[in-house]
């Protein structure tokens, strides 16, 4: 089971786990702007607990916590027949710039190597360059030229 403890700002990066549920979903309730981005997280509470569990359905999740409370989520959904998986990451507005997208990146592709994935994708809005730089930083690389639309793909060998 991997988890990371960064100590400054003293949050924790562990894996999911189904007695977390409450806490994730008070962090996706409260979550600021919903649905600004590919529409995730929905804006309607009802649709964005349906999204929730079938991310928890259908990938590895890991969560950032601070003083008992969720403020990130880092998700793969794995195809495993193509050895590759989609990346998702959200963190509470109040938590960015802190390392705590940082810390969910690290432990998820640490995971998605564990689990014998060759590769991991992810699309980032064309303007999140905050995102852009995150994702830099693991040696995500760009499939598409600036310009190509208001979102691009990104993709990282493991």
């Amino acid at each position: 089971m991997a988890s990371l403890v960064k100590s400054s700002g003293s949050f924790l990066v562990r894996p999911y786990e189904s007695r977390d549920f409450q806490a994730l979903r008070d962090m996706y309730l409260s979550f600021s702007p919903r649905g600004m981005f590919q529409g995730m997280p929905p804006p309607d509470d009802d649709a964005c607990l349906r999204w929730i569990q079938g991310l928890l359905e259908t990938g590895e999740n890991f969560l950032a916590w601070r003083e008992g409370s969720v403020v990130g989520h880092g998700v793969i959904l794995p195809d495993l027949d193509k050895k590759d998986a989609e990346y998702l990451v959200f963190v509470s507005r109040g938590e960015r710039g802190k390392g705590v997208g940082t810390a969910l990146t690290r432990a998820v592709l640490d995971h998605a190597a564990g689990l014998g994935l060759e590769s991991v994708w992810l699309t980032v809005g064309a303007y999140n360059m905050r995102a852009a730089r995150l994702y830099r930083k693991f040696s995500f690389r760009f499939l598409e030229e600036p310009g190509a639309g208001s979102e691009r793909t990104m993709v990282l060998t493991l």
